[in-house]
């Protein structure tokens, strides 16, 4: 994969030089986020650097048997440490988000330090300014393949660990529904094979991602698929909805809904899935977008619920009720799908 040389230049410089480096992803991190920000804070410690990472809010509990979990500093439970790491930084890597808004609160504590960023990111349109540094690449499956391809360019495979290696492949596993979707490109395949040679246990990983659920998320899954999806079978849609109360009655952890969204596109003729989570009663409301073939999600996204994203996985927001959100849906999906039946 080509990356820009100069880019290639300055981040290593940056790199070389750097006495502390701090590793950020977005709020609500998924999959992609958490393995690239803990590949390469292990890469990192491999190559002897002085590495925090520092997230928004809580980590799923899924995914906190990556290496380097236990270290990680939560902004939300512990800001006086994050500050205090922020100072004494001098490089600041940001991971699967280029809007500096995605990072939630932790964002006036990042604007109060001046140092170089460095961005690494597969969604379109960074917002300007966003680092000094930007590998910006909207055709690649998931920040963790990007990470890794950035990697073999600067001639750092070497530095991949057992636990850097484990940790980019759950990320590519994740971003793309075990490989289901963004992933028909060959080198997808030869990243993950790489890594796979590195001697991870694929059986071990998808074990931990995604069959170490609790009994309350199983519950919750049951009484989603039960009592809060819903067909627009006309349109090939369908949606799920769910209110702070169901969360809060199934005892909602952090990452529970986390592919509840893909299960619609599981019945046939349903080619476009969203999924509304309330996550402030009436106030706002968390929407996933996903699809098949070529229907373009992100750009209906971005028009109706102030998002974006992937054309087969996008995400929005709603501020305002649940049931205003769904209305939403409902108002604008026929002519979006009308527009989009044949792709």
């Amino acid at each position: 994969m080509d990356f820009n040389n100069e880019h290639l230049s300055r981040f290593r410089e940056l790199i070389d030089k750097s006495s502390s480096i701090v590793l950020i992803p977005h709020k609500n991190s998924d999959g992609d986020a958490i393995g690239s920000i803990l590949g390469w804070w292990n890469l990192f410690q491999n190559m002897g650097k002085n590495v925090t990472v520092v997230v928004p809010d809580e980590v799923p509990e899924n995914l906190r048997w990556m290496h380097g979990a236990s270290d990680i500093l939560v902004h939300e439970h512990s800001g006086e440490k994050v500050v205090a790491a922020l100072k004494k930084a001098d490089l600041l890597m940001f991971l699967d988000f280029n809007n500096v808004k995605r990072t939630g609160d932790l964002a006036d504590d990042l604007a109060a330090v001046s140092i170089p960023r460095v961005m690494i990111d597969h969604h379109p349109d960074p917002e300007d300014g966003i680092a000094e540094v930007l590998f910006s690449e909207v055709s690649v499956s998931s920040t963790c393949e990007l990470s890794y391809h950035l990697i073999n360019a600067l001639e750092w495979n070497h530095h991949i660990s057992l636990e850097a290696a484990g940790c980019f492949y759950a990320g590519i596993i994740t971003d793309t529904g075990v490989l289901s979707y963004n992933s028909s490109n060959p080198r997808t395949y030869l990243a993950v094979a790489d890594l796979v040679s590195k001697g991870i246990d694929k059986s071990v990983i998808h074990r931990e991602l995604f069959q170490s659920n609790s009994l309350g998320r199983m519950r919750l899954l049951g009484h989603v698929l039960c009592n809060r999806m819903e067909l627009m079978e006309e349109n090939g849609a369908a949606f799920i909805s769910l209110s702070l109360d169901d969360l809060e009655k199934h005892g909602y952890q952090p990452g529970d809904t986390e592919g509840f969204v893909n299960y619609p596109l599981g019945i046939k003729g349903i080619g476009i899935s969203a999924m509304f989570s309330e996550k402030e009663k009436d106030k706002f409301v968390k929407v996933s977008f996903r699809s098949r073939n070529e229907i373009p999600v992100n750009s209906y996204s971005e028009q109706f619920f102030s998002g974006g994203g992937h054309v087969n996985a996008a995400g929005g927001e709603w501020h305002g009720t649940l049931e205003g959100a769904i209305q939403r849906f409902r108002d604008t999906m026929p002519d979006f799908a009308r527009k989009n039946r044949n792709k």
